[in-house]
């Protein structure tokens, strides 16, 4: 690591400044200054900044480099990663600010022992830096603590670009702790792993107090009508979905209720969480944190206690009319698609996208049976999530549905070979109770069966029933198949597509080939009320018709614009 800069004038060292040191410096072939000069003003169209208005910030730039990813910059994963090392050297050669390199430095024999116990080629590589580093501080293995680590750890943060900075931390901590237990001849020393410093979003439930939770558990068991023939049971059970969304909405306001200053010792029951004090303090803590407005959520977690209040509590009409008045003065109204499902699809009106994601299947099919033999369980997930891209951009249902899909229980399998498979779903599994059928192509279901039949059993030992599992066998969890989703469209296409976002993309898809098809995309996706296709997605046929007219509009100019260019030009007679 260089540890002298040359100073420049002025408090802040930017990135033009790098520029002229570039090009007055003469041991820089003119090739590689033009490579360096390069990198700098890539970097700078990607930040919508001029060079001379970017800090040499390492922080920054890091964090600009794990947010972008090549397919969003459209450029190649080999031009990508050339682009994060050619910029480093550009900051190295100009001398502004130090870097650290450790990659050619010679070990310390005391390391080279312990290097070469490691087999492992993922703790190899996470070691690796680190005992460069420590041979360059003259620091020993038995020296290390914690201490050391933290040193490590600042100088990466201060003078590199390392890639996903804020997990070395506790993936360095994890790999010497697996050392020093594997090795206790070296006499390591055990170093505490530092905290995830990930708060939990809500309060756990059983942080509640027992009188509260079970006051839940009778109402929701209320809400399930487990005994249809019980004269206080609800008219209708609610879907479990509807179940899951209402509990969600139950234990973000007892967070919120908690947070603004109310003793959780207090809340014993739903009727008290729903009294209008509590509520109103609830809500003004969430519009507070919000930025004095309420979100969508938060919202429609409100009409949950006003529901409650209602059917369970049966609260007096006087309480019902204040919690709604509270609903109408800080309520967000949300009629149709949020602005972030709209630019997404706006994005997919360019068509080399669309074909990038509706191809993105094979794709990804390909990559993962590639890389089978060096990495098995990386292409065994990954082969799922062609899976479930395949199975979305055929099928738009609902995550909970995609998840839950069994080969015996929701496949039908065609006597014929030749013919389509269908998938189907009964109404007790479904959102809005409607029962739903598909038909998929017989590629995707010989891949399925491929799948199935041939690479499952070889981590599993037996043919799986559940299409999204572990390679133990175990079922995958759901929030981990949304995640290899957004993943996936993240890293190839440059847009992350949640699994929802699939079922407002099929609406755009069909509206575009048929315009005025509400009817089509509603039975599509499920809907029971035609008025909810309709909000939804109205506005896409709308911008459909106006694109129509557009074109018409044209047709009825080209004629005389052509009749123009025909016309001959006016010269004069005598010349």
């Amino acid at each position: 690591m260089s540890q002298t800069t040359k100073p420049v004038s002025g408090d802040l060292i930017t990135f033009g400044h790098v520029l002229e040191r570039l090009a007055a410096d003469p041991a820089l072939s003119p090739t590689r200054r033009r490579d360096l000069r390069s990198a700098i003003t890539t970097y700078a169209k990607l930040t919508d900044r001029a060079p001379n208005s970017i800090t040499l910030d390492f922080g920054e730039i890091r964090e600009t480099f794990d947010r972008i990813v090549p397919a969003a910059a459209k450029v190649s994963r080999k031009r990508w990663a050339n682009l994060r090392s050619d910029l480093l050297t550009a900051i190295g050669a100009s001398g502004l600010r130090p870097i650290l390199r450790t990659s050619k430095l010679p070990l310390d024999p005391a390391w080279t022992d312990l290097y070469s116990r490691i087999t492992r080629p993922k703790a190899r590589n996470g070691l690796s830096r680190f005992v460069r580093w420590a041979t360059l501080r003259r620091i020993f293995p038995e020296a290390v603590d914690g201490h050391t680590i933290e040193q490590f750890v600042a100088d990466l943060d201060r003078y590199t670009l390392i890639r996903d900075f804020r997990w070395q931390h506790r993936s360095l901590v994890s790999i010497w702790n697996s050392l020093a237990d594997l090795q206790p001849d070296l006499k390591l020393k055990r170093v505490v792993l530092p905290p995830t410093k990930k708060t939990p979003k809500w309060v756990r439930w059983d942080a509640l107090p027992p009188q509260f939770q079970a006051d839940v558990g009778r109402y929701f068991e209320w809400c399930a009508v487990t005994d249809p023939l019980d004269a206080t049971s609800r008219k209708r059970a609610l879907a479990p979905l509807t179940r899951e969304l209402r509990r969600n909405h139950i234990r973000s306001a007892a967070t919120d209720a908690i947070a603004a200053g109310i003793d959780v010792a207090t809340l014993t029951s739903l009727a008290l969480l729903v009294e209008v004090p509590t509520v109103t303090a609830l809500v003004r803590h969430r519009w507070q944190v919000d930025g004095r407005k309420l979100s969508l959520y938060a919202s429609n977690a409100l009409v949950t206690l006003i529901t409650i209040a209602s059917e369970w509590v049966k609260a007096p009409p006087d309480q019902i009319a204040a919690l709604k008045t509270l609903l109408s003065k800080v309520a967000t109204a949300q009629i149709g698609m949020t602005e972030k499902n709209s630019a997404l699809l706006r994005k997919f009106d360019d068509p080399r996208l669309l074909l990038k994601l509706v191809e993105l299947p094979d794709r990804l099919w390909r990559n993962a049976q590639r890389n089978s033999a060096r990495s098995p369980r990386r292409a065994f997930v990954d082969l799922q999530t062609a899976l479930a891209i395949d199975l979305l951009l055929h099928m738009p249902v609902r995550i909970e549905n995609l998840w839950s899909l069994d080969f015996r229980k929701h496949f039908h399998w065609p006597q014929h070979p030749r013919k389509s498979v269908c998938v189907a779903f009964s109404s007790n599994e479904t959102k809005n109770l409607q029962a739903q059928d598909f038909e998929i192509p017989k590629s995707l279901a010989d891949r399925l069966l491929l799948f199935r039949n041939e690479i499952a059993p070889t981590f599993t030992g037996s043919r799986p029933d559940r299409l999204f599992i572990q390679p133990n066998g175990a079922p995958r969890a759901k929030s981990r198949v949304a995640a290899s989703i957004k993943k996936a469209t993240r890293e190839y296409l440059g847009v992350v597509c949640t699994p929802h976002q699939f079922r407002h993309l099929a609406a755009k898809i069909t509206l575009k080939a048929n315009r005025g098809a509400l009817e089509q995309v509603r039975q599509l996706l499920g809907h029971k009320n035609p008025q909810t296709t309709s909000r939804f997605y109205a506005g896409i046929d709308t911008l459909a018709a106006g694109r129509a007219h557009a074109d018409l509009i044209m047709q009825l100019r080209e004629p005389k614009a052509a009749q123009r260019r025909r016309a001959p030009k006016r010269g004069n007679a005598n010349a």
